[in-house]
């Protein structure tokens, strides 16, 4: 009796799984077999630091970290090579703009506060320049599917040549070198491809320095500088395209 109605159910179902099968119109069928196209695409990030304690904090019970990360916001313009069917090569160049939030924590049980700045706001503008390969599926009707990776070399204009005790503590290097991964989903309007993406950039360069533009050692800011050993810059983006 089960298997009947297991049956009966089945070839009810087969038409509706056929009539879901059926190839839908397809909008701007060609947009893909262009050999160049362009576009533009908008975002929003979150920066974030991974920080390397040096062996002076750990002596001296340091705590540097992040107390939260700002959303911030990406523009880029969009160049496209196709490669092949399922490969183009892609051009963003572009800037964009955030901050993190750090905190510089004394953990022993001195009455007197070490740190003057135990908040630091560290803000970015980064001219960024990423070359992309993009791996694409077969289309699905007006959908497809997608994965992306390459390299980014980002240039940070808000960072500043020398210390301050207000708006530089620490000292960055504004070139830094990125890998980026991420997947994506293109969708094909009537007149344009929209596209949604979701990318991870991760840092490959140390970007502390000890050091400013002149030379000069940071004397009365070492307690800050002098804790972090290595610091690398991540970044989470959610881009829409437009092209």
């Amino acid at each position: 009796m089960n298997n009947k109605i297991i049956l009966s159910i089945s070839f009810l179902l087969i038409p509706l799984f056929v009539s879901a099968q059926k190839p839908k119109v397809k909008n701007d069928p060609n947009h893909d077999d262009k050999m160049i196209h362009f576009g533009f695409s908008l975002g929003l990030n979150m920066m974030d630091y991974r920080i390397e304690h040096s062996q002076l904090a750990i002596q001296q019970r340091v705590l540097v970290g992040l107390r939260e990360i700002v959303p911030g916001i990406d523009i880029h313009a969009i160049a496209n090579l196709r490669l092949s069917e399922y490969f183009d090569l892609r051009a963003l160049p572009g800037i964009s703009f955030g901050e993190r939030h750090m905190y510089f924590r004394d953990l022993t049980e001195d009455a007197e506060p070490f740190y003057v700045h135990s908040k630091y706001k560290v803000e970015s503008s980064y001219l960024e320049f990423p070359l992309l390969l993009k791996y694409k599926s077969l289309r699905l009707n007006n959908f497809r599917p997608y994965l992306i990776g390459g390299g980014n070399l980002r240039y940070d204009l808000a960072v500043k040549g020398e210390y301050d005790l207000e708006e530089q503590l620490i000292m960055v290097n504004p070139f830094g070198y990125y890998g980026e991964i991420g997947l994506g989903m293109d969708f094909y309007l009537t007149y344009f491809k929209f596209g949604m993406e979701l990318k991870y950039s991760f840092g490959l360069t140390n970007i502390m320095r000890r050091e400013d533009i002149h030379g000069n050692l940071p004397v009365e800011f070492s307690k800050y500088t002098e804790v972090i050993d290595r610091l690398t810059s991540h970044i989470v983006i959610l881009s829409f395209h437009f092209e």
